[in-house]
């Protein structure tokens, strides 16, 4: 595979990993407060976060199915050099928008009543706190891929 060819395979897979972790720990939160009986702000603005994160993962499939393959019957990841830059061009652009998105998210979450950690904490680790950081994780998506282009030089 060309350098940029693994590049791009590498950011859409790493990408959607980050997307569908936020969403799963935003909808398991979601639950819990639902179940603890939490403030009807907190369960509000929760709802709308993952609302918000189910857009950009739905974008980014668009992207894919678009940009990412060959075709959608096939799924294979277009191999050409154009395409492939085409693609990671596409990406690029697509990540400045979630980029303002989860500015946004990640400001209105810091400002809603955060739940009593006893109510959130799981065998894992306080979802509130696993919820944060998935989402930090996203917006720093850049710093991964600066990562792999200064890697690869």
């Amino acid at each position: 595979m060309i350098l940029s060819a693994d590049l791009l395979w590498r950011i859409n897979n790493e990408y959607q990993k980050r997307l569908k972790q936020t969403q799963t720990y935003l909808g398991l939160l979601e639950q819990l407060t639902l179940v603890q009986g939490g403030d009807g702000s907190t369960l509000a603005a929760l709802r709308m976060a993952l609302e918000q994160i189910e857009v950009l993962y739905q974008e980014h499939r668009e992207w894919r199915y678009r940009y990412y393959y060959e075709s959608a019957d096939t799924h294979r990841m277009v191999q050409s050099h154009g395409a492939v830059q085409e693609a990671l061009a596409h990406f690029s652009r697509m990540r400045s928008r979630h980029e303002y998105q989860l500015a946004r998210l990640q400001s209105t979450l810091l400002h809603i009543p955060r739940p009593d950690p006893l109510l959130t904490r799981v065998p894992i680790g306080d979802l509130w706190v696993m919820s944060e950081f998935a989402i930090t994780d996203l917006s720093r998506f850049d710093d991964y891929m600066r990562s792999l282009t200064v890697s690869s030089h």
